[in-house]
Protein backbone atom coordinates (compact mmCIF):
# COMPACT_ATOMS: atom_id res chain seq x y z
CA UNK A 1 0.00 0.00 0.00
CA UNK A 2 1.53 3.77 -0.95
CA UNK A 3 1.23 6.23 1.02
CA UNK A 4 0.41 8.27 -2.02
CA UNK A 5 -2.83 5.85 -2.42
CA UNK A 6 -4.13 6.68 1.00
CA UNK A 7 -3.19 10.74 0.80
CA UNK A 8 -5.07 10.78 -2.47
CA UNK A 9 -8.04 8.93 -1.08
CA UNK A 10 -8.28 11.36 2.37
CA UNK A 11 -8.04 14.52 0.30
CA UNK A 12 -10.69 13.01 -2.17
CA UNK A 13 -12.69 11.55 0.74
CA UNK A 14 -12.83 15.45 1.77
CA UNK A 15 -14.45 16.70 -1.30
CA UNK A 16 -16.37 14.03 -2.78
CA UNK A 17 -14.31 15.59 -5.70
CA UNK A 18 -11.33 14.36 -7.54
CA UNK A 19 -10.84 17.31 -9.58
CA UNK A 20 -10.66 19.55 -6.12
CA UNK A 21 -8.62 17.07 -4.57
CA UNK A 22 -5.81 16.99 -7.65
CA UNK A 23 -5.17 20.42 -7.05
CA UNK A 24 -5.47 20.50 -3.36
CA UNK A 25 -2.56 18.13 -3.98
CA UNK A 26 -1.17 19.66 -7.24
CA UNK A 27 -1.72 16.58 -9.08
CA UNK A 28 -3.57 15.84 -12.04
CA UNK A 29 -7.24 14.42 -12.07
CA UNK A 30 -6.08 10.82 -13.61
CA UNK A 31 -3.45 10.11 -10.96
CA UNK A 32 -6.03 10.66 -8.42
CA UNK A 33 -8.26 8.18 -10.36
CA UNK A 34 -5.35 5.89 -10.52
CA UNK A 35 -4.46 6.30 -7.17
CA UNK A 36 -8.21 5.63 -5.61
CA UNK A 37 -8.29 2.77 -8.39
CA UNK A 38 -5.04 1.09 -7.18
CA UNK A 39 -5.92 1.30 -3.28
CA UNK A 40 -9.15 -0.41 -4.22
CA UNK A 41 -7.40 -2.62 -5.82
CA UNK A 42 -5.25 -3.80 -3.11
CA UNK A 43 -7.88 -3.53 -0.58
CA UNK A 44 -10.34 -5.67 -3.03
CA UNK A 45 -13.32 -3.66 -2.44
CA UNK A 46 -14.91 -0.37 -4.19
CA UNK A 47 -14.42 2.67 -2.00
CA UNK A 48 -16.18 5.34 -4.18
CA UNK A 49 -19.55 5.02 -6.00
CA UNK A 50 -21.45 7.63 -8.92
CA UNK A 51 -24.33 8.90 -8.04
CA UNK A 52 -25.96 11.78 -10.36
CA UNK A 53 -23.06 12.86 -11.58
CA UNK A 54 -20.72 12.97 -8.35
CA UNK A 55 -18.66 10.69 -6.26
CA UNK A 56 -19.40 9.06 -3.03
CA UNK A 57 -18.09 7.13 -0.25
CA UNK A 58 -19.40 3.76 -0.09
CA UNK A 59 -20.03 2.66 3.43
CA UNK A 60 -16.87 0.75 3.03
CA UNK A 61 -15.63 3.69 2.06
CA UNK A 62 -16.20 5.42 5.03
CA UNK A 63 -14.99 2.47 7.65
CA UNK A 64 -11.72 2.59 5.57
CA UNK A 65 -11.37 6.64 5.63
CA UNK A 66 -11.47 6.12 9.77
CA UNK A 67 -8.80 3.90 9.16
CA UNK A 68 -6.57 5.80 6.82
CA UNK A 69 -6.85 9.38 8.55
CA UNK A 70 -5.39 6.89 11.80
CA UNK A 71 -2.58 5.29 9.53
CA UNK A 72 -1.65 9.20 7.68
CA UNK A 73 -1.76 10.39 11.41
CA UNK A 74 0.64 7.57 12.76
CA UNK A 75 3.08 8.11 9.63
CA UNK A 76 3.43 11.51 10.09
CA UNK A 77 4.40 11.19 14.17
CA UNK A 78 7.25 8.50 13.48
CA UNK A 79 8.67 11.22 10.55
CA UNK A 80 8.46 13.37 13.00
CA UNK A 81 10.13 11.48 15.61
CA UNK A 82 12.64 10.64 13.50
CA UNK A 83 13.88 13.72 12.37
CA UNK A 84 13.65 14.60 16.03
CA UNK A 85 16.46 11.55 17.01
CA UNK A 86 18.87 12.89 14.05
CA UNK A 87 18.42 16.33 15.58
CA UNK A 88 19.25 14.64 19.29
CA UNK A 89 16.01 15.12 20.53
CA UNK A 90 13.86 12.33 22.10
CA UNK A 91 10.51 14.03 22.93
CA UNK A 92 8.66 17.32 21.59
CA UNK A 93 6.19 19.06 23.35
CA UNK A 94 3.57 21.36 22.39
CA UNK A 95 2.74 24.12 25.10
CA UNK A 96 -1.06 25.98 24.32
CA UNK A 97 -1.16 28.57 26.37
CA UNK A 98 -3.58 31.70 27.08
CA UNK A 99 -2.33 34.73 26.04
CA UNK A 100 -3.08 36.40 29.72
CA UNK A 101 -0.19 33.20 30.81
CA UNK A 102 2.79 35.46 28.53
CA UNK A 103 2.19 38.44 30.36
CA UNK A 104 3.47 36.30 33.65
CA UNK A 105 6.62 34.98 34.71
CA UNK A 106 5.19 31.55 33.04
CA UNK A 107 7.21 31.94 29.43
CA UNK A 108 10.65 32.52 31.96
CA UNK A 109 9.99 29.02 33.83
CA UNK A 110 9.35 27.45 30.29
CA UNK A 111 12.64 29.06 28.93
CA UNK A 112 14.74 27.46 32.56
CA UNK A 113 13.29 23.78 31.79
CA UNK A 114 14.60 24.06 27.92
CA UNK A 115 17.65 25.27 28.79
CA UNK A 116 18.36 22.05 31.25
CA UNK A 117 16.28 19.73 29.08
CA UNK A 118 17.92 20.47 25.57
CA UNK A 119 17.01 16.94 24.59
CA UNK A 120 13.18 17.84 24.96
CA UNK A 121 12.13 20.53 21.96
CA UNK A 122 9.01 22.85 23.32
CA UNK A 123 6.78 25.04 21.15
CA UNK A 124 4.57 27.15 22.37
CA UNK A 125 1.03 27.56 20.72
CA UNK A 126 -0.93 31.08 22.25
CA UNK A 127 -4.37 31.02 22.10
CA UNK A 128 -7.91 32.14 23.68
CA UNK A 129 -9.02 29.66 26.71
CA UNK A 130 -11.76 28.80 24.98
CA UNK A 131 -10.21 27.01 22.14
CA UNK A 132 -7.04 25.67 24.02
CA UNK A 133 -9.02 22.23 25.18
CA UNK A 134 -10.04 21.70 21.36
CA UNK A 135 -6.18 21.74 20.78
CA UNK A 136 -5.32 19.24 23.26
CA UNK A 137 -8.75 17.22 22.02
CA UNK A 138 -7.18 17.03 18.28
CA UNK A 139 -3.48 16.30 19.31
CA UNK A 140 -2.20 19.84 18.11
CA UNK A 141 -0.92 20.43 21.38
CA UNK A 142 -0.18 18.27 24.86
CA UNK A 143 -0.18 20.58 27.44
CA UNK A 144 -3.05 22.98 28.16
CA UNK A 145 -2.63 26.35 30.36
CA UNK A 146 -6.36 28.34 30.38
CA UNK A 147 -8.52 29.91 31.99
CA UNK A 148 -10.97 27.35 31.93
CA UNK A 149 -11.17 24.09 32.83
CA UNK A 150 -11.63 21.51 31.03
CA UNK A 151 -14.62 19.69 30.30
CA UNK A 152 -12.93 15.92 29.87
CA UNK A 153 -13.08 14.32 33.53
CA UNK A 154 -10.55 11.48 32.04
CA UNK A 155 -7.68 13.88 31.70
CA UNK A 156 -5.43 15.47 34.50
CA UNK A 157 -5.82 19.01 35.35
CA UNK A 158 -3.54 20.93 38.14
CA UNK A 159 -4.76 24.44 39.39
CA UNK A 160 -1.58 26.12 38.72
CA UNK A 161 -2.26 29.32 40.70
CA UNK A 162 -5.25 31.64 41.80
CA UNK A 163 -4.18 35.88 41.15
CA UNK A 164 -6.47 37.84 42.62
CA UNK A 165 -7.47 40.53 41.31
CA UNK A 166 -5.98 44.35 41.70
CA UNK A 167 -7.81 47.80 40.31
CA UNK A 168 -4.96 48.99 38.38
CA UNK A 169 -4.87 53.15 37.54
CA UNK A 170 -3.11 55.53 35.57
CA UNK A 171 -0.10 57.10 37.59
CA UNK A 172 -1.85 60.57 37.08
CA UNK A 173 -4.90 59.43 38.53
CA UNK A 174 -3.30 59.71 42.35
CA UNK A 175 -0.56 60.04 43.95
CA UNK A 176 0.00 57.16 46.72
CA UNK A 177 2.92 59.41 48.19
CA UNK A 178 0.84 61.32 50.04
CA UNK A 179 -1.51 58.96 51.34
CA UNK A 180 -4.48 60.87 49.96
CA UNK A 181 -7.56 59.29 49.91
CA UNK A 182 -9.37 57.73 46.55
CA UNK A 183 -12.41 58.78 45.43
CA UNK A 184 -13.71 55.68 43.71
CA UNK A 185 -17.06 57.16 42.53
CA UNK A 186 -14.53 59.80 40.85
CA UNK A 187 -12.61 57.41 39.20
CA UNK A 188 -15.49 55.47 37.21
CA UNK A 189 -16.64 58.55 36.28
CA UNK A 190 -13.20 59.93 35.05
CA UNK A 191 -11.50 57.13 33.13
CA UNK A 192 -12.77 54.61 31.15
CA UNK A 193 -13.12 51.17 32.36
CA UNK A 194 -11.50 48.41 30.27
CA UNK A 195 -13.40 45.05 30.69
CA UNK A 196 -14.05 41.59 29.33
CA UNK A 197 -10.54 40.98 29.22
CA UNK A 198 -11.10 37.24 31.26
CA UNK A 199 -13.36 34.66 29.88
CA UNK A 200 -15.86 34.14 32.71
CA UNK A 201 -15.26 37.05 35.71
CA UNK A 202 -16.32 40.07 33.82
CA UNK A 203 -20.10 39.82 33.84
CA UNK A 204 -21.02 39.29 37.30
CA UNK A 205 -17.88 41.94 38.56
CA UNK A 206 -19.03 44.00 36.18
CA UNK A 207 -23.05 44.01 37.62
CA UNK A 208 -21.59 44.46 41.44
CA UNK A 209 -19.67 47.57 40.46
CA UNK A 210 -22.33 48.93 38.16
CA UNK A 211 -24.76 48.79 41.23
CA UNK A 212 -22.39 51.47 43.49
CA UNK A 213 -21.09 53.25 40.84
CA UNK A 214 -21.75 54.90 38.26
CA UNK A 215 -19.53 53.84 34.89
CA UNK A 216 -19.45 57.00 33.04
CA UNK A 217 -17.60 54.91 30.06
CA UNK A 218 -16.61 51.46 29.29
CA UNK A 219 -14.90 48.89 26.58
CA UNK A 220 -14.71 45.94 26.51
CA UNK A 221 -10.85 44.33 25.19
CA UNK A 222 -10.07 41.09 24.83
CA UNK A 223 -7.03 41.13 25.67
CA UNK A 224 -4.71 41.63 29.10
CA UNK A 225 -1.60 43.19 27.65
CA UNK A 226 -3.76 45.46 25.49
CA UNK A 227 -5.36 47.17 28.97
CA UNK A 228 -2.14 47.20 30.49
CA UNK A 229 -0.66 49.21 27.88
CA UNK A 230 -4.17 51.64 27.35
CA UNK A 231 -3.57 52.64 31.16
CA UNK A 232 0.14 53.24 31.19
CA UNK A 233 -1.21 55.55 28.37
CA UNK A 234 -3.27 56.99 30.85
CA UNK A 235 -6.89 56.12 29.09
CA UNK A 236 -7.93 54.46 31.11
CA UNK A 237 -8.82 51.75 34.75
CA UNK A 238 -9.07 48.19 35.01
CA UNK A 239 -9.07 45.26 37.37
CA UNK A 240 -6.80 42.74 36.36
CA UNK A 241 -4.47 39.47 38.16
CA UNK A 242 -2.17 40.59 40.59
CA UNK A 243 0.49 37.72 38.34
CA UNK A 244 0.28 40.12 35.32
CA UNK A 245 1.56 43.48 36.56
CA UNK A 246 4.19 42.09 38.44
CA UNK A 247 6.69 43.44 36.63
CA UNK A 248 4.81 46.94 36.12
CA UNK A 249 4.19 47.13 39.98
CA UNK A 250 7.93 46.83 40.43
CA UNK A 251 8.87 49.41 37.88
CA UNK A 252 6.10 51.71 38.85
CA UNK A 253 4.40 52.18 35.12
CA UNK A 254 1.29 52.47 37.02
CA UNK A 255 -0.37 52.80 40.39
CA UNK A 256 -2.48 49.77 42.38
CA UNK A 257 -4.89 50.79 44.62
CA UNK A 258 -6.79 48.69 47.36
CA UNK A 259 -9.95 48.10 46.58
CA UNK A 260 -12.05 46.56 49.14
CA UNK A 261 -15.87 48.49 48.11
CA UNK A 262 -16.75 44.93 47.00
CA UNK A 263 -15.45 40.97 47.11
CA UNK A 264 -12.75 41.08 43.88
CA UNK A 265 -12.77 37.07 42.75
CA UNK A 266 -9.46 35.73 41.94
CA UNK A 267 -8.34 34.59 38.31
CA UNK A 268 -7.61 30.61 38.12
CA UNK A 269 -5.35 29.31 35.54
CA UNK A 270 -5.48 25.47 34.78
CA UNK A 271 -2.95 23.20 33.49
CA UNK A 272 -4.75 19.89 31.80
CA UNK A 273 -3.80 17.14 29.31
CA UNK A 274 -4.59 13.86 28.35
CA UNK A 275 -3.60 10.51 30.16
CA UNK A 276 -1.64 9.09 27.58
CA UNK A 277 0.46 12.19 27.32
CA UNK A 278 3.77 11.70 29.34
CA UNK A 279 4.78 15.20 30.67
CA UNK A 280 7.91 15.42 32.20
CA UNK A 281 7.52 15.59 36.28
CA UNK A 282 10.15 18.34 36.37
CA UNK A 283 8.34 20.63 34.03
CA UNK A 284 5.28 19.90 36.45
CA UNK A 285 7.05 20.69 38.91
CA UNK A 286 8.29 23.92 37.72
CA UNK A 287 4.51 24.84 36.95
CA UNK A 288 3.08 24.40 40.06
CA UNK A 289 6.16 25.62 42.78
CA UNK A 290 6.69 28.97 41.04
CA UNK A 291 5.56 32.14 42.41
CA UNK A 292 3.49 33.64 40.03
CA UNK A 293 2.23 36.26 42.00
Amino acid sequence: MDYKWIQSFIVAAKYCNFRVAAEELHLSQPSITVHIHQLEHFLNVKLFKREKNRVQLTEVGRLFLIEAQQIIHQWEKSIERFQLATKGIEEKLVIAMTPLMVETILPHVIYQFINENPSIEISILVEESAKIEDLIHNDKAHIGISLLPTHYRHWRQELVVESPLELVIPLDACDDETGAYIDYEELFQTYTLFTHHHPTIWRDLLHKIQEKYVVTKQVSISQSYVVKRLIKDGLGISFLPRMIVRRERMEGRFNIVPFDEIALPSVPVYLFYKESVQVPEELLSLFQTRDYL
